[in-house]
């Protein structure tokens, strides 16, 4: 089965603006972050959904924080979102033929690790985009957004996509739709993904094991410049 985009759109949105207005009250940090069981929908609607399930989530994310977390950082929000379930997406058709599915153990690795690569790309992206735009370094940022990535997308993230994708209910994933698939297997998924993969280590390393900060730490800038080098040719 597979759904017209405009349905996944707004079913996408509708589950996001649920589950991400429901858990305002349980707020981590004031004004930027709570627990977030939300963070479940991002890979799913990634893998099913493509760039349709992504700007859901990243649309839903503005309209959500509308309700309580506004400000100018939640244009960071969007775009965090958005790369949520994007990189998800891109990740599985770089390294897989299959439609997305968690029916076998090999899937299921590659989900989770997809998932950790995806994480901290968000914590990231809203950690270091926060200090750029404000002059604000907050760990705890970082810290929250990643653990609270990785855990809602394997603790519920992943039952969810075994249940979408079951025989029961057999909803198909969206399948990449980019040209020369031969070129990008031999240049992005070995050395781009490599590299990316290995900026984000370094940067989560640097941030959440040895606590620097950007401006005690300036190698972790040129790490990010680096990684988002890299991005931009995932993403592409």
């Amino acid at each position: 089965m597979q759904l017209k985009k405009g349905k996944q759109f707004f079913i996408t949105l509708a589950a996001f603006l649920i589950l991400g207005i429901s858990f305002k009250v349980m707020v981590l940090v004031e004004g930027l972050t709570e627990v977030r069981p939300v963070n479940a929908i991002p890979p799913v609607a990634g893998l099913l959904c493509g760039p349709v399930g992504a700007a859901a989530c990243g649309i839903g994310n503005l309209l959500a924080d509308m309700a309580g977390t506004f400000s100018a950082s939640s244009l960071l929000g969007v775009i965090g979102n958005f790369l949520a379930a994007y990189m998800p997406y891109r990740l599985w058709q770089l390294f897989s033929d299959e439609e997305p599915n968690l029916h076998s153990r090999k899937n299921r690795i590659r989900y989770c690790l997809i998932c950790a690569v995806s994480a901290m790309t968000v914590a990231w992206f809203l950690a270091f985009g926060l200090y750029l735009l404000e002059g604000v370094w907050m760990e705890q940022i970082y810290t929250y957004v990643f653990f609270n990535n990785l855990g809602f997308s394997i603790g519920l993230g992943m039952p969810l996509l075994i249940i979408l994708t079951s025989d029961g209910v057999q909803i198909k994933g969206c399948r990449f739709r980019g040209k020369n698939r031969i070129l990008e297997q031999l240049i992005l998924r070995r050395a781009v993904c490599a590299g990316y993969a290995g900026c984000m280590l370094l940067l989560f390393a640097g941030v959440a094991y040895w606590h620097f900060s950007p401006k005690e730490a300036p190698w972790l800038l040129s790490v990010s410049v680096t990684a988002a080098a890299s991005l931009v040719v995932l993403l592409v």
